[in-house]
């Protein structure tokens, strides 16, 4: 699995690698689904549909900052999805985050209805090193 392009210290990827790994085993979820949203937003981590593409600056070199990402998909179960549009016949207090459903009334009108390849997202990133505050974008699908 690729995970963050982070300069880590000696040792800490692995570290990683193996509570990841127990994570997926314990609760059947990988790295992916806890750690990105895979829908439209601003700000965070980008939930990359293939492999990570930070872009550098090309006017100074740095790693540019995730501005927004608008994605063809929004989730309509999980831990990401927004508690006014939860199910309310799902028991809210026993049910885990991660387990949560749609409210089915509501779930036709999700996404924007977008087609940006299959389940792809357009990715702009921004450099605030740089006085006159560059920016790029990536796309996958």
């Amino acid at each position: 699995m690729e995970y963050p392009n982070w300069d880590l210290p000696e040792g800490l990827s692995e570290l990683l690698d193996e509570r990841f790994e127990a994570l997926q085993e314990e609760r059947g979820f990988d790295y992916f689904e806890v750690a990105t949203t895979q829908q439209s937003k601003v700000g965070g981590y980008p939930g990359w549909t293939q492999p990570p593409d930070w872009p550098d600056c090309a006017g100074c070199g740095t790693r540019m900052e995730h501005l927004l990402s608008a994605t063809a998909t929004e989730p309509g179960t999980g831990r990401w999805l927004p508690l006014d549009d939860r199910n309310p016949s799902q028991d809210q207090a026993a049910t885990p985050s991660w387990r949560a459903e749609a409210d089915p009334a509501t779930l036709d009108a999700f996404g924007h209805n977008m087609g940006l390849g299959d389940i792809g997202g357009v990715y702009f990133f921004v450099c605030r090193v740089c006085p006159d505050t560059p920016y790029t974008h990536r796309y996958d699908c």
